[in-house]
């Protein structure tokens, strides 16, 4: 990726993430995936963390053939956003956030960075927000006065 920016990968409701993509983040990379996730009601849980953390359930999927002892991956392994080389930087919904919320704290690497941002139906909250308060205590209280 030497020479080429990062993307921004937004996951959150219909309305968030469309007001991205019609910003123009909207990205697919060489292997067609998409770097953004729009959560329904239907959308499980297991699906959303999978997107956001480094590897899907289906990376590493793989067809056995009984007559070849070998087996046969039917499709590329699937990466979640913090895997991803060419995303820099993760949006998601704080009610997003707070359904994932170990996974969300877990992640503790510069890039991509995290962050929570408020939706149409909730209004964005300092107290839940993880990356707020670990940046708090790289500080001194009278030096965000």
């Amino acid at each position: 990726m030497a020479g080429r920016g990062k993307l921004i990968a937004v996951m959150g409701d219909e309305d968030t993430v469309t007001g991205f993509l019609l910003g123009g983040i909207g990205e697919l990379d060489k292997h067609r995936r998409p770097n953004f996730l729009v959560v329904e009601k239907e959308t499980s849980l297991a699906e959303i963390e999978e997107t956001f953390r480094s590897v899907s359930h289906l990376a590493g999927a793989s067809v056995a053939d009984p007559l070849c002892p070998f087996t046969v991956p039917f499709f590329p392994a699937l990466r979640g956003f913090l895997a991803r080389e060419d995303v820099g930087m993760i949006l998601i919904s704080q009610a997003l956030a707070e359904q994932i919320r170990p996974a969300v704290a877990a992640h503790a690497r510069a890039l991509p960075a995290v962050l929570e941002i408020p939706s149409k139906d909730h209004p964005y909250d300092p107290a839940r927000d993880s990356v707020l308060r670990r940046a708090r205590g790289l500080f001194a209280p009278d030096e965000l006065r």
